[in-house]
């Protein structure tokens, strides 16, 4: 005679569902206690929109035959067009921008370290309308891990470059 019932060894939905929780629930704990990945987010996140910004706005002073200009300070950066600082109110893009809490930054200009926070409050980097940039450097570090760090560079006729830095 045949047995109409067989024994289907394996698992069962619910058993499989409990197993990916608790696997999801791991992972969750192990992003948590991984510390500065917020902090290096946030660094890359910081170079990247410097390098599209000052892209957008050399390409700005290219189409309408102007000049523009970078104040860094401390706290972050300004844009300038023809000497005048931009607002908010007349340029929501290229408004002043301060830097999240924790990252810092070292600025040089064709090799030459910049003082920040002068009292002059004049451009230290020019755009110009011939596409032409003053040769800079903007290195992003974060206060809390001096090894990781982001190197910003731009040459003479425009090309921009971001690379890691590994310093142990």
């Amino acid at each position: 005679m045949f047995h109409l019932f067989y024994k289907i060894k394996g698992f069962t939905l619910i058993e499989i569902m409990v197993v990916m929780v608790i696997i999801g629930v791991i992972l969750g704990f192990a992003t948590l206690s991984i510390g500065d990945g917020g902090q290096a987010r946030k660094l890359e996140q910081e170079v990247q929109r410097l390098a599209s910004l000052l892209t957008l706005a050399s390409e700005e002073a290219i189409m309408q035959a102007k000049e523009m200009g970078v104040y860094f300070e401390k706290e972050g950066y300004r844009f300038y067009e023809n000497g005048q600082v931009l607002t908010m109110q007349q340029d929501d893009l290229f408004r002043p921008r301060i830097l999240p809490s924790g990252i810092q930054t070292e600025i040089r200009l064709e090799g030459e370290p910049v003082i920040l926070n002068n009292t002059k409050n004049e451009p230290q980097l020019w755009l110009l309308s011939s596409g032409e940039f003053t040769p800079f450097e903007v290195i992003f570090t974060v206060e809390s891990d001096e090894t990781l760090r982001y190197r910003l560079t731009g040459t003479v006729t425009g090309i921009m470059n971001i690379q890691r830095d590994e310093v142990f």
